[in-house]
Formats: C-alpha cells, structure tokens, sequence
C-alpha cells in the first residue's frame, strides 16, 4: 500500500466514524421530525435512531443501513480534506467526479431516510445547499494555493500570473451576462402576452442557458476555468427571477450550472488545443 493510499484510507476511516458521531444525534431529530413527532401533539419521542421510512423498507436491518450512510457521508467529506491531483485540469475534473460522489450519497441519505419528506424540492434544496458549501471550500482552498504561488512567484521574480479567482479575465464577458440575465428578460417581458407569458416564459429560459453555456465554454477555452463567471451569472439571475417568476433557486441555478458545465467544455478545449500545438 503506498503512502497516499494509506493517506485516503485513514481519511475514510476519520471521516466516516466522525460521520456516524454527528449525524446520529442530527439524524436523530431528522428522524422524529418526519415521523411526525415534533409536530404532533401530545406526547411523542425526542429521539428517533432509526428512520420510520427505512424500517419499512430494510426491517431489522434498518439501523445498520442508517449507519452506513452515516459512515458514507462522513467518508466522502473526510477525502476531501486530501488533495485531489497537483495540476488544475486533473483538480477540477476529480473534484467535480468527488462532489457527484458526495450528491449522490446525500441523496441516497436524504430519500431513504425520508427526509425530503416525499417532494424532490426539497431534495433540490439539500443538494442547492451542499453545492454552496462545497464551493466556498473549494474557494478558500484554492484561495490559500493561489496566495502560496503568489508568493513563490514574487521572491523568483516572476510575472505574477492571473489575477486572483481570474477576475480581470472575467471582467469583459460580464457586460454579456448582465444583458443575458437582466437586460433580456425584462424587454421579452414588456413584449409579452400578459395571460400566456411564452416569450419570457417559455423562450427564454432556453436562451439564458444556451448562452450562460456558451458564454461560459468561450471564456474559459481563452482564459482557462474562471469560476467567478457561472457565480456571477447566477447572482445576476437572482433579481430577475424575484421580479419576474417569483421564485430564486430554479432558474438561478441553471444559469450557474449552464455556465459551469460551459466552462468545463472550454477547459477541455483548451487542453486539446495545448496538447495539438506541442504534437
């Protein structure tokens, strides 16, 4: 067994048993909430250990389940405390493979335990919140590697390389994000039909990701991943969609992942195209 996979195993091993610690207690109250218990009257138990929704479907077994997906989430969120590779390409590619990995076993949590309460909303709102977490912590981790490189570049003299989180880049495709999301949307409204909203309705959620996409996908083939884009596209949704539809997280979303995958694709793009020149 060689060093780094020692390393992961004892991650797993932490992280998992560190899992099974929290996520009783929480899953505890999780537990008796869906159950009803903390919203019925009368007398009811504080503390539920095993899930009411997996008795029914795994029986005896039910408990040693609910610990396992204890012990798997803690697991996944114990690796990522590791490094994933050295160069970016590889970091971004096996970081977006860990956090479907970790989407998946929450939501294996969540929808065996019952606790999205039978509606895939609120499923989306775990997830929505996971993918939150998720990229502030992978912001200050990159963050951190940036201001190591920094450094480094400035005691050898050298160019100090992009701005931080690529922000300069950034700055000439936001002109096409802010009419994207803000400017579009309310001139497609004002020629709408007031009963049958087809063109802000129905016509341009289409257009909002297919540009957020390739917007996203452009940018990132002549700068490289610039994460702030997809985060920006997503903010400037927000106001639209509170004045427009009613509503944050759909639409918000989309843009953000449009604009992610988007930038994925030029990515890997722009590596081939590396990887052309030096054949």
């Amino acid at each position: 067994m060689t060093h780094r996979q020692k390393q992961w195993l004892v991650r797993i091993l932490i992280g998992g048993l560190a899992g099974v610690a929290l996520l009783v207690p929480v899953g505890g109250l999780f537990n008796d909430l869906v159950s009803g218990g903390l919203l019925a009257m009368g007398n009811h138990t504080p503390f539920r250990l095993v899930s009411y929704d997996l008795e029914r479907l795994a029986g005896p077994a039910a408990l040693a389940v609910q610990l396992g997906l204890y012990f798997l989430m803690g697991a996944v969120v114990g690796v990522s405390t590791l490094p994933f590779a050295d160069d970016g390409a590889t970091l971004v590619r096996r970081s977006l493979a860990h956090f479907a990995v970790t989407a998946g076993a929450l939501t294996l949590l969540v929808c065996l335990c019952g606790w999205n309460w039978g509606r895939p909303v609120v499923l989306l709102v775990y997830l929505v919140l996971l993918a939150a977490v998720y990229l502030l912590i992978w912001l200050a981790r990159w963050v951190g590697w940036y201001a190591e490189v920094a450094t480094i570049r400035e005691k050898l003299g050298l160019d100090p390389g992009p701005s931080p989180l690529k922000w300069k880049e950034t700055m000439p495709y936001v002109p096409f994000a802010l009419g994207l999301c803000l400017v579009l949307p309310a001139l497609l409204r004002m020629f709408d039909a007031p009963d049958v909203p087809v063109l802000s309705g129905i016509l341009y959620p289409m257009l909002m990701a297919v540009g957020c996409f390739f917007s996203g996908s452009f940018l990132a083939k002549h700068q490289g991943f610039c994460l702030l884009y997809p985060v920006l596209c997503g903010l400037f949704l927000i106001p639209t969609t509170i004045c427009l539809y009613h509503t944050i997280l759909p639409y918000a979303a989309v843009a953000f992942l449009a604009a992610l995958m988007g930038e994925v694709l030029g990515l890997m793009l722009r590596i081939i195209g590396r990887e052309r020149k030096e054949d």
